[in-house]
């Protein structure tokens, strides 16, 4: 849910409300079922701010050349509510006051790119340029997307709230059991904090995930639609050319059965005869995909464009529905009467 907070200098500090933080963990942290509460400026998939900084203790940057980041403000306890894993030095804690040292915490794409060889907790950086306020890096955080799924990581630095300054904060919080059921308490939590400051955008994280991939949800439901479209449309034409086959191999099938086939006999020739090219599809069909496997990259995430796990499930798939479509003439094929047959045309 979000809050808007009172702000003299909006992005700049010092923070109008120096206590916000701690009042948050007081007030909402003890509501019964609160695992944890914590608060940050821009929430994962909805974008940041960006910053220059000068890393120090290497060369100057030229001008116009100097290194950014993504910035985001950030409360104590805001990486454990999340549940970004904090894989070096430690979280914001609420004696990183204003008079304390500056200090931030880098995500990994950061670390790697200002000391790839070097640990970057006890590190700096300068805000801005080399004349900047001195930051130290107390900790690394695990990526976490910024903008979308589809989008390359990238750096960022997060400041604690305490130190800096945001007008408006996400407060985040997680709960035990299902979270909306919480909004009630934590909304009369908040307004004992800034009684004057309304809480809006209440959604679940589930929600904001959702909505970060909706535009690339109806072109996958249309894929989905067609994709049942065209499996229907085969499973239907090789019910009719399967049975077209039988009716031109009638005469062939009687004399069969009349010089002894049995029904198995002639069902696994019918099946057999289908199969072939079913199979021979399914080999054309992965060589197809495999070739147009790039096209698709940009639309997935977390999935590689050739997955054989996806094309075996899917080419199994397609041989199961080809043989249940080849079945029911297959069958039909069985129940031939070899004195009707030897009459036919």
């Amino acid at each position: 849910m979000q809050m808007s907070l009172p702000q003299e200098d909006i992005y700049t500090g010092p923070p109008g409300l120096p206590r916000f933080c701690q009042d948050v963990d007081e007030h909402v942290g003890v509501i019964p079922g609160v695992v944890s509460v914590g608060a940050v400026a821009q929430l994962p998939f909805e974008g940041s701010a960006g910053q220059g900084f000068q890393v120090e203790g290497q060369p100057p940057a030229e001008p116009g050349h100097v290194p950014g980041a993504d910035y985001s403000v950030t409360c104590p306890n805001y990486f454990r509510t999340i549940g970004i894993p904090v894989v070096k030095g430690r979280e914001f804690t609420h004696q990183d006051v204003l008079n304390a040292p500056g200090v931030i915490v880098v995500n990994e794409t950061m670390a790697r790119f200002c000391w790839p060889k070097e640990d970057p907790v006890g590190r700096a950086i300068r805000l801005g340029g080399p004349n900047g306020p001195r930051l130290t890096v107390v900790g690394v955080v695990g990526d976490v997307p910024i903008r979308g799924l589809d989008e390359p990581l990238r750096r960022q630095f997060f400041r604690p709230y305490t130190q800096a300054a945001w007008p408006v904060m996400n407060i985040v919080v997680r709960t035990a059991t299902a979270p909306i059921t919480f909004t009630t308490p934590i909304k009369k939590a908040l307004a004992e904090v800034l009684p004057d400051r309304p809480v809006s955008q209440v959604e679940t994280m589930e929600d904001i995930v959702r909505d970060s991939t909706g535009s690339r949800r109806f072109p996958m439901l249309l894929l989905t639609a067609f994709s049942l479209l065209a499996l229907v449309l085969a499973a239907v034409g090789i019910v009719g050319v399967v049975s077209y086959s039988v009716t031109q191999r009638t005469r062939e099938l009687g004399i069969r059965m009349a010089l002894g086939a049995r029904s198995g006999d002639v069902l696994s020739l019918v099946l057999r005869g289908s199969v072939k090219w079913v199979l021979l599809g399914i080999v054309v069909g992965i060589a197809g995909s495999i070739g147009f496997a790039r096209l698709l990259s940009s639309m997935l995430y977390g999935v590689r464009p050739i997955e054989p796990a996806v094309l075996g499930a899917v080419s199994a798939l397609l041989t199961g529905v080809a043989l249940i479509a080849s079945y029911i003439p297959a069958r039909h094929a069985t129940k031939v009467d070899p004195t009707i047959a030897l009459r036919y045309e």
